[in-house]
């Protein structure tokens, strides 16, 4: 079975121009792309077709049909994640309004009259908010800023942001609006695509030969060759996808054009060019083959309970015993996004790799954290920066995309009780901290191990503090889950106390000598 994938490299070296020539190359092919893209955009959205607008997009901009089809196909795919961005926007919207109503009354009701001004102030904005993304929802209109909204605000703060005079920042702008482009590929085309082909060097290194538009050719040729293409993943997956075009070829002309379309030979091979601020990279999309998997639960599991400094990590037997537990550090807070990223894939790594070796499955928590970020608001500043911080979504599609190449199944469950469950039962009884007692209940959730509440009913709740709660009453048509429920109606406010406790509680007054008294 085969699923898409993309690797991707830098762009190191030209044949026949220099670097300087080269990058001016494919600058020139991103101006030209990104003007095209922006065109294309405003006459869609005014309710034209691109279909419809392809013969005179050719003959206006001097391009040919891949390229316009590459701009059209990368701008519906665009179009279609702000769509899909704009539900995800209402219902979180939703979420933040409901809160803010019940922040007010409960303000109201304590005679914290500052408060309820404040934050009728920030539930006025939210309705704002939803009232102007609701219209644009109902009437279908799509907002794209080529660029970034971030940028274009800069303008309006240039020294705050380092720009002496606005010709900087126009600068900055422009190069923003043209700093990639996108190549399509498709099976039935040489080496999987037409304006990019790439061919094998000696030294198993790739060769591409990228068609430029004939607009630019007077200046900077009718192709420019970039060599020494290697990539640090996924190379294999590319020479894999360029032999099985040579195979569609060959057989294509022994046996006709109809019968090499029903066999499954050739793979399309996408690629874009994108520009940072060490040069041009390349990225190739083709389909890869599926890894064998080498894990089985039948070995055993390993639950991994996501937090927002670390990564909390217990193993358990084929029966669901405990074995092992260790954490794995996870702080992101205060990193820019290519740190924060690089942090969790080796968090990540590691713990797959760990997989990998013992031959056991990943267990992780199917959690919904917009729902959790629409309550910052009321929350401490401290915790809300933190959970802000916490890219949940990055580290689940981390996990899911190393496993995959690792062949290592991950798989997700209904978090429900489980940290309550792990104090209960197994923090005491094996040492371990309440985040690693969550993963190890994650773990044997997906053996499906029934976790009945004990008879010992003490659970801590820290500081060498334990909480006496009393078991519900036991009806055989409730689910076990019913019961755990009412432990944590229970735990709750047991725990938010200590919290308090803790808090407030200053360093402890030193011992004072003993002295007889007359």
């Amino acid at each position: 079975m085969q699923h898409p994938g993309t690797c991707q490299t830098r762009v190191s070296a030209y044949a026949g121009v220099s670097c300087k020539i080269g990058d001016a190359a494919l600058s020139a092919y991103g101006e030209l792309y990104g003007r095209v893209e922006r065109t294309l955009f405003a006459e869609v959205v005014a309710g034209q077709s691109a279909v419809s607008l392809k013969r005179a997009y050719l003959k206006r901009y001097g391009i040919s049909a891949r390229m316009f089809n590459a701009v059209r196909v990368s701008l519906e795919g665009k179009l279609a994640s702000v769509r899909a961005q704009q539900k995800l926007r209402l219902d979180s919207l939703d979420r933040r309004i409901a809160r803010g109503v019940r922040q007010i009354r409960n303000a109201a009701g304590c005679g914290r009259w500052d408060q309820v001004h404040q934050k009728k102030r920030r539930w006025a904005a939210l309705q704002s908010q939803r009232a102007a993304l609701q219209a644009d929802m109902e009437a279908g209109r799509v907002r794209l800023c080529f660029g970034s909204k971030r940028l274009w605000r800069r303008q309006h703060y240039l020294a705050e942001n380092g720009y002496t005079c606005h010709q900087a920042w126009l600068k900055d702008w422009q190069e923003a609006r043209s700093n990639e482009f996108f190549v399509v590929g498709s099976r039935d085309e040489t080496a999987g695509c037409q304006l990019c082909v790439a061919t094998v060097a000696d030294d198993g290194s790739l060769t591409l030969r990228l068609r430029l538009p004939d607009c630019l050719a007077s200046r900077h040729g009718k192709y420019l060759v970039i060599q020494g293409v290697r990539f640090a993943y996924g190379h294999a997956h590319v020479l894999a996808a360029l032999e099985s075009n040579a195979e569609y070829t060959h057989y294509r002309r022994e046996h006709g054009e109809q019968a090499v379309r029903a066999t499954t030979l050739g793979q399309s091979i996408s690629y874009r060019f994108k520009r940072d601020a060490k040069g041009w990279r390349v990225f190739a999309t083709t389909d890869m083959m599926e890894v064998p998997v080498v894990t089985d639960k039948r070995r055993g599991t390993i639950g991994v309970d996501l937090n927002a400094d670390h990564l909390a990590v217990a193993e358990t037997d084929a029966s669901g015993n405990y074995l092992k537990a260790f954490r794995v550090p996870l702080v992101t807070y205060g990193k820019s996004r290519h740190q924060a990223e690089a942090i969790i894939g080796d968090a990540v790594a590691r713990v797959v790799a760990y997989a990998r070796e013992v031959g056991k499955p990943v267990v992780i928590e199917r959690l919904d954290f917009r729902q959790k970020k629409a309550g910052l608001e009321g929350e401490s500043r401290r915790y809300s920066r933190m959970l802000s911080s916490f890219s949940y979504g990055k580290i689940k599609a981390c996990f899911l995309s190393r496993g995959y190449r690792e062949g290592v199944e991950v798989c997700q469950v209904n978090p429900a009780f489980s940290s309550v469950i792990g104090r209960v039962k197994f923090m005491e009884r094996y040492g371990l901290s309440v985040h690693q007692a969550a993963a190890l209940v994650l773990a044997r959730r997906l053996l499906g191990c029934s976790e009945r509440i004990p008879r010992r009913r003490v659970a801590p709740v820290g500081a060498g503090v334990q909480v006496a709660f009393t078991v519900p009453v036991r009806t055989r048509v409730k689910h076990v889950w019913t019961y755990w429920g009412a432990v944590s109606g229970q735990l709750g406010p047991a725990l938010a106390a200590q919290h308090r406790l803790g808090r407030r509680r200053g360093p402890p007054n030193p011992v004072q000598a003993a002295r007889r008294v007359a």
